[in-house]
């Protein structure tokens, strides 16, 4: 019987996994959209090198959430030397976070703890979330974030769910003068975080102003950061998102992984 080798050498980032053939050498790049067409972690697969056409076996990807999987990507571009891209990454990586804490506590995490767990409204509210957020800029993003994070209760149900994603508009608009300085108050005022590292961590990420840092490169200046300027930020960035995530028990990407799960407070 014919066996199909494993790929050698299998690399995994957020839009693509990078394999060597064990056949001709030859490094085959896969994106995940456009050649796998599935976002799913690849655990057993077959594909073709794009060099001499064999067969190989695609095993061993490694794929969090996507704000982490921006993260690590960083490493890649660092090594290259693409020191603006690795800002425009963190920046993002951090709306993402953003945006996947709102999935988790307003839809996720409901439709877990509904006892008829309602499919379809579920996906009628989540289209809603993604039309009232979809124009959102970094800054109403984290107000938001500050916002549902620093609430005591958050919604038990896809009927509290509801109420709170149709007002987020309104939401945004009483948010919108909020400072660092009072969102900081606010931090420290909380006392309904179980884990002590919650708040602390919060207090790094209303401070990080890795959007300050995006908006220099991307705009008319077209700033050039430095490597210091880099390391610092992704290291900064990583430590905050990780383990934030970590603690606020966020880092299971897609609905499925919390219809078992237990909700927790952080």
């Amino acid at each position: 019987m014919h066996v199909i080798p494993e790929a050698r050498n299998v690399q995994s980032s957020y839009e693509n996994i990078t394999a060597e053939c064990p056949s001709c050498g030859r490094e085959n790049i896969f994106n995940r959209a456009s050649d796998l067409k599935d976002s799913h972690p690849v655990v057993h697969r077959y594909e073709r090198c794009s060099e001499c056409s064999a067969q190989l076996l695609l095993k061993g990807d490694e794929i969090g959430p996507a704000y982490e999987m921006m993260i690590m990507d960083c490493y890649e571009l660092l090594d290259r030397k693409h020191y603006m891209y690795c800002i425009l990454n963190l920046a993002q990586a951090c709306e993402v976070f953003f945006s996947h804490y709102l999935r988790v506590e307003l839809l996720y995490r409901p439709l877990a703890s509904s006892p008829q767990r309602d499919v379809d409204r579920f996906n009628t509210l989540s289209r809603l979330l993604f039309r009232k957020i979809r124009t959102y800029s970094f800054e109403p993003m984290r107000n938001l974030f500050f916002w549902l994070v620093l609430k005591p209760r958050h919604p038990a149900s896809l009927d509290e769910t509801q109420p709170e994603i149709e007002g987020l508009q309104r939401t945004v608009r009483g948010l919108g003068g909020t400072s660092c300085d009072a969102r900081a108050e606010c931090i420290r005022a909380a006392s309904h975080f179980i884990n002590p590292l919650v708040p602390k961590l919060l207090l790094r990420l209303n401070s990080w102003d890795i959007a300050s840092l995006r908006n220099q490169v991307v705009h008319k200046s077209a700033h050039k950061p430095t490597l210091n300027e880099v390391n610092e930020h992704l290291k900064e960035g990583r430590e905050i998102l990780f383990r934030l995530g970590h603690a606020l028990g966020i880092r299971r990407d897609g609905v499925s992984s919390y219809l078992t799960g237990r909700r927790q407070a952080g």
